[in-house]
């Protein structure tokens, strides 16, 4: 995408959540970040030697996105709202890229971003994104699954916007959970730990007394990657605690959960 759409998309958002002036002006300026300067990432060439390789921005890893809007969510969750801001732009950035079909060999990637530069950011798509978020992971997960390149000027456009002010809500929603996922994670927590964790242990032993038993000690590893099956098979637990880390751990004194 052109700068143009990028700071179009990213005035639409702030104006949708009301971000005051400072702020806007950080989240467009991080929205320009990764053409300014660039992104990059650590990666091991065949003879395992790390190196440093530029994030590509027409396919992006969304690996790379989610890493982005974690930082962001918890720098607000800290009250760090400006490095917030900044480290969703650079995400929105990535997303927003994403949205566009470039074609084998990138032959229509010029011809599409003109066109997208004669385009406005979608009213509609950003009053979607922000009325249908959810403050979770989860729903941030489901969106960059959902990204996908568009061929059509039209749906990238509609696609960057819808998904930028998803996510952007997503990730600057109030940082208090709910009741009802406070409960629910309380309740998982306690059922991992009164039927999983005495469950692991005890096959853990079982299969560690049997190997003696066989003479094989050193199958003994068998038995604790036993047990850190069983841990890891309470789906329930281990999705109550990654939605519960997009919050604060504490409640605030005026609040009784």
């Amino acid at each position: 995408m052109k700068w143009r759409n990028h700071v179009d998309i990213a005035s639409s958002v702030a104006r949708e959540l009301s971000l005051p002036p400072e702020l806007r002006g950080v989240l467009k300026a991080g929205v320009l970040q990764p053409d300014r300067e660039g992104d990059k990432v650590v990666r091991l060439d065949r003879n395992a030697l790390p190196y440093r390789q530029r994030i590509r921005h027409h396919h992006p890893r969304r690996r790379f996105i989610m890493g982005l809007l974690w930082k962001a969510r918890a720098a607000h969750l800290e009250g760090r709202e400006e490095d917030a801001v900044w480290c969703l732009g650079r995400a929105l950035h990535y997303v927003q890229d994403g949205s566009v079909a470039v074609g084998p060999f990138h032959i229509f990637h010029d011809r599409r971003e003109e066109e997208l530069g004669r385009r406005k950011a979608a009213p509609r798509a950003i009053h979607l994104g922000g009325e249908y978020a959810l403050p979770s992971p989860m729903f941030v997960s489901m969106c960059l699954r959902s990204l996908t390149p568009k061929r059509r000027t039209r749906d990238s456009m509609f696609q960057a916007c819808l998904l930028s002010s998803a996510l952007s809500s997503a990730v600057l929603s109030p940082p208090w959970p709910s009741e009802a996922l406070v409960a629910e994670t309380r309740r998982a927590e306690r059922r991992h730990r009164l039927v999983f964790l005495p469950l692991a242990v005890g096959a853990a032993i079982t299969a560690a007394t049997g190997l003696l038993l066989l003479g094989q000690p050193l199958l003994l590893p068998l038995a604790a990657l036993l047990a850190a099956g069983i841990h890891r098979s309470d789906l329930a637990y281990h999705h109550y605690l990654r939605e519960r880390r997009w919050f604060v751990h504490a409640a605030p004194a005026s609040r009784t959960i």
